[in-house]
């Protein structure tokens, strides 16, 4: 992994823990009018389960 890259959770499509796959992936790069911010710490709700489920 590059000094320009972080690792992510990636969603691969609708489903169980086989579709999210920890990858390294580019960090993002702000554009005019935004910020980039490091999250420590995160969590999910109901609502994005049942994104996930379909």
């Amino acid at each position: 992994m590059s000094a320009k890259e972080m690792m992510a959770v990636v969603t691969t499509g609708n489903g169980g823990y086989e579709k999210l796959v920890y990858q390294s992936v580019p960090i993002p790069v702000p554009e005019s009018g935004e910020v980039l911010l490091r999250v420590l710490a995160a969590g999910i709700n109901n609502t994005e389960i049942n994104t996930r489920l379909g």
